[in-house]
């Protein structure tokens, strides 16, 4: 899955990116909003917007020289858009769930990396940071099991490998002095799925 245009593994054209712009608002935006927001040539998201408005799915409003355009979620097809808009975001509440179950609590978890940033492409990893509690053992098997099951889940989900790093809670201390690339980029990008928020758990002691 292309990690910064989920969408686009079903709807790699400019009519999706316009789409799935246009329905994670509800005010009107001009084609130039549109076309800088994308990423998009003005001239394709206006041919793109064009054909959307002939099929219903966006609506056109005057607006002194220029138009507005909105999308029409009362549309048949909009679930469908919506559910390409909200990939993101169902991704995460997939993995507060998963990690919200397991049988051995994480101290914390968060994915970060080019994730976090809306980055990436198909071949992109998924980083995931997983701190396991320091009265588990690294070698403990509900553990274990829980971490395959992790990488397992965010490949079916996604098709992307999850680049996971496991660190124990007892190594926090050293981390929060030596303070490597790694951990900077957590306290910078981080979205907390379970446990101690980042933030709060690498700036501790400072």
């Amino acid at each position: 899955m292309d990690i910064s245009r989920p969408f686009a593994a079903v709807s790699p054209g400019v009519e999706s990116d316009v789409l799935v712009d246009l329905a994670g608002v509800t005010v009107g935006r001009t084609g130039r909003e549109v076309a800088r927001r994308t990423g998009r040539s003005p001239t394709g998201v206006q041919h793109a917007l064009d054909r959307l408005v002939d099929h219903g799915l966006v609506h056109q409003t005057p607006a002194g020289r220029a138009y507005l355009y909105s999308f029409n979620r009362e549309h048949l097809l909009a679930p469908a858009v919506e559910v390409m808009a909200g990939t993101r975001r169902e991704l995460l509440e997939r993995l507060r769930t998963l990690i919200g179950e397991w049988k051995v609590p994480t101290f914390h978890a968060s994915v970060f990396g080019s994730y976090a940033r809306g980055e990436g492409n198909a071949a992109s990893d998924i980083d995931l940071l997983v701190v396991r509690p320091k009265e588990i053992d690294i070698e403990d098997e509900q553990w274990r099991d829980q971490l395959f099951e992790l990488r397992e889940r965010v490949r079916d989900w996604t098709g992307n490998p999850a680049g996971t790093i496991e660190i124990s809670e007892a190594e926090l201390p050293r981390l929060r002095k030596e303070r490597p690339p790694v951990i900077e980029e957590v306290i910078t990008q981080a979205i907390d799925l379970a446990g101690m928020p980042a933030r709060k758990m690498l700036r501790a002691g400072r």
